[in-house]
C-alpha cells in the first residue's frame, strides 16, 4: 500500500514537471584531440577495462564523448529515441543488476530489470509498480544509449547498457553478469539481441 501511495504521489509530481526543460545538450561525439587521448588511455594495461564513467574521471571529457571514441570487444552507440526498444530487450536478461552512481554514491540493484510502458499523462517511462523496484524514467531527457562490450578478467568480457542523461553523464546502467552472477551462453545471446538492436537503429557518432 505504501509503496503505491509514493508511486502515485512521485506520479503527481512527474505530471506537474512534465513539460521542464533539462540541462544543456553536451557534445556527444569526441573531437580529434579527445578521441586521442581516449584511444591512449585504453591501452594502459587495466585501462582497458574502464567503464566510461570511471574513464572520464580520469580524462576530465564527458562521458559519452568517452564511449565515442573509446575501443571495445563491441560496442554501439545510438540516440535515445530508440530507448523503449532497447529496454524491452534488456528486460529479458536474467542475469543483470542496475547501476546508479550519483555524487559518489553507488546504487546496485540485483535482478532483472522491470517492464514498463509510457504514461499517457506526462513524459516519463513508468515501471511496473508490482516490480522487485519501480521508477519513472525520463528518456526524452536522454541524449545516448551504448552497449558495450569490454576486456573482462582473465580474458572474459563485460557487458553493459550505458544510458546518458543531456549533459553527457551516465544516468544509470544495466550489467549483465557481475554481481548477478556469471552469465551462461543464453544470457549472453540476450546481451548479443540487445547489441545487435542498438546497432540497427543506427550509430549517434561515426563508427559508433
Amino acid at each position: 500500500m505504501l509503496k503505491r501511495f509514493l508511486m502515485g504521489a512521485v506520479a503527481t509530481l512527474a505530471i506537474a514537471n512534465a513539460g521542464s526543460a533539462g540541462a544543456e545538450t553536451a557534445a556527444l561525439c569526441a573531437n580529434e584531440d579527445q578521441a586521442i587521448e581516449v584511444q591512449a588511455l585504453y591501452k594502459v594495461g587495466a585501462s582497458a577495462r574502464l567503464v566510461p564513467a570511471l574513464a572520464a574521471r580520469q580524462l576530465d571529457i564527458p562521458e559519452v564523448v568517452i564511449a565515442s571514441a573509446m575501443p571495445a570487444v563491441d560496442i554501439a552507440g545510438t540516440s535515445a529515441e530508440g530507448f523503449e526498444e532497447i529496454w524491452t530487450s534488456v528486460t529479458q536478461w536474467e542475469k543483470a543488476f542496475t547501476l546508479i552512481i550519483k555524487e559518489g554514491h553507488v546504487f546496485e540493484i540485483d535482478g532483472a530489470v522491470p517492464a514498463g510502458k509510457r504514461s499517457e499523462r506526462s513524459n516519463y517511462f513508468n515501471l511496473d509498480i508490482d516490480a522487485p523496484f519501480g521508477g519513472h524514467i525520463r528518456s526524452d531527457q536522454m541524449s545516448a544509449i551504448y552497449a558495450l562490450a569490454l576486456p573482462g578478467r582473465g580474458g572474459s568480457v563485460a557487458r553493459s547498457i550505458h544510458f546518458f542523461d543531456q549533459t553527457g553523464v551516465t544516468a544509470f546502467s544495466v550489467v549483465m553478469g557481475g554481481e548477478a552472477g556469471q552469465p551462461d551462453e543464453d544470457d549472453i545471446a540476450r546481451f548479443d539481441t540487445t547489441m545487435a538492436l542498438v546497432k540497427s537503429m543506427g550509430a549517434i557518432c561515426p563508427g559508433k
